[in-house]
């Protein structure tokens, strides 16, 4: 199940396309992390097999701890352009910004 949900993950359409054009790629990479990170974040349930629980945590670092580091070097990038940051503080889940690694062994 839960491969099943990252490879659907891998399709989700990014906006590519902002009302000012189309997003940069790293913008575009962002939106993808975070999207995933919010997504395997709600996924985690304590009462889920431990390999479950593993395969989630091993997610969520692959995808929340990228987007967590991505997202103050985007936000300065793009601080003169109020159309991507939008879309980035729109991406800015809680999930991303509350990461912080912990030991996928548990």
């Amino acid at each position: 199940m839960i491969m099943r949900t990252i490879f659907l993950l891998a399709f989700i359409p990014v906006h590519c396309v902002s009302a000012a054009g189309p997003l940069p790629k790293d913008v575009q990479t962002f939106v993808r992390n975070a999207v995933a990170c919010e997504h395997m974040a709600g996924e985690w349930d304590s009462e889920l097999p431990l390999s479950q629980r593993r395969e989630i945590t091993r997610s969520v670092k692959k995808y929340c701890a990228p987007a967590k580091q991505q997202l103050p070097v985007l936000t300065e990038k793009y601080k003169e352009n109020s159309h991507i940051l939008r879309t980035i503080s729109q991406h800015a889940y809680e999930s991303v910004k509350s990461y912080t690694e912990v030991d996928a062994s548990h």
